[in-house]
């Protein structure tokens, strides 16, 4: 199910190319008051699933005929059918994995290169690059996150048009004149270095912008968590220990911050499980997950479950 948008403002951010609309901006001077180009962009919210992030203008939603074409699926999880592992089985064994800081199962065709746990700000997901379904004349390029809130299956995905691919990077393709004709196909052994190469920054302009695209995306993320007592507002700031006040720890959007005596310690991400009882930090088998034993504006306590010890900490107010 495709969700619809709320647009608010958008210009055109295509490199070298400078519409009317957006020159009588710049040469206004408002442009000037703008610190951050996603300001600009346009707006994406879904109030059920409680997520909304901001896209370029040349991200379209709800069809494939824009420069990079983006689609937004959120399902109910309880009942969901569906092929390569979009099931409700496979969702309930993931939503926990991906509490606990780890990947879970595999759904769609994820390039295993590509996996990876990626944390929301408040939740983690499952993040990775289609490149490919069952047969070998079948040419994807798909970067996808897919993530549980609210008990509902979110997948975001953003595409490009095969040609600018091919045409842009030939190296990675071949032909295979039995099967696809005179078609440019995938050189499989070639699809790892791909999504290393893009990762490294060192695709074609057209394809790298896609991939940084999508990161950029994902940077204006947004997701609501109605945790008892809006915990994870609470839980931003700096924190000291009450048992030694050298041991201290700070709480950004995304991260958690280890500090003794002055000296940083430890920085991980962290995400908050969907009942608001967990915190788990860090991510896959390193994962470390706390009981939240009681908190307040100005207090938490926390359970470190793998020793059972209780950590209590002082909100400073500096």
């Amino acid at each position: 199910m495709i969700k619809k948008l709320i647009p608010i403002f958008a210009v055109l951010l295509i490199t070298g190319c400078t519409s009317p609309a957006e020159k009588e901006f710049n040469d206004s001077g408002q442009a000037k008051a703008v610190e951050d180009e996603t300001d600009l962009w346009k707006f994406y919210k879904d109030m059920d699933a409680g997520i909304s992030f901001k896209y370029p203008h040349d991200v379209t939603m709800e069809t494939m005929t824009g420069s990079l074409p983006l689609a937004v699926s959120i399902q109910e999880v309880e009942g969901m059918e569906g092929t390569m592992g979009l099931n409700e089985e496979t969702a309930r064994t993931n939503m926990e994995a991906l509490a606990n800081g780890e990947y879970g199962e595999d759904v769609d065709w994820p390039l295993e290169a590509s996996k990876k746990v990626r944390n929301l700000g408040k939740v983690n997901a499952q993040e990775f690059m289609v490149l490919s379904r069952f047969e070998v004349c079948s040419v994807i390029f798909n970067r996808r996150v897919y993530f549980f809130h609210k008990d509902k299956q979110i997948i975001i995905s953003l595409g490009i048009p095969t040609e600018k691919v091919t045409s842009s990077m030939p190296k990675y393709f071949e032909t295979n004149e039995e099967s696809c004709g005179d078609e440019l196909v995938w050189n499989f052994d070639m699809q790892n270095q791909f999504y290393e190469d893009l990762a490294n920054g060192s695709g074609s302009q057209a394809v790298q912008h896609w991939f940084d695209t999508f990161d950029a995306m994902l940077d204006t993320m947004s997701i609501e968590v109605n945790a008892p007592l809006e915990v994870l507002n609470i839980l931003e700031g700096k924190w000291t220990s009450m048992d030694d006040d050298k041991s201290k720890i700070e709480f950004t959007m995304v991260h958690k911050i280890d500090s003794y005596d002055g000296k940083e310690m430890s920085k991980e991400q962290y995400a908050m499980s969907s009942d608001g009882k967990y915190l788990i930090v860090g991510t896959g088998e390193e994962a470390v997950k706390y009981e939240i034993m009681s908190f307040s504006e100005n207090q938490i306590e926390l359970l470190h479950l793998p020793r059972g010890n209780i950590l209590k900490y002082m909100k400073d107010t500096e």
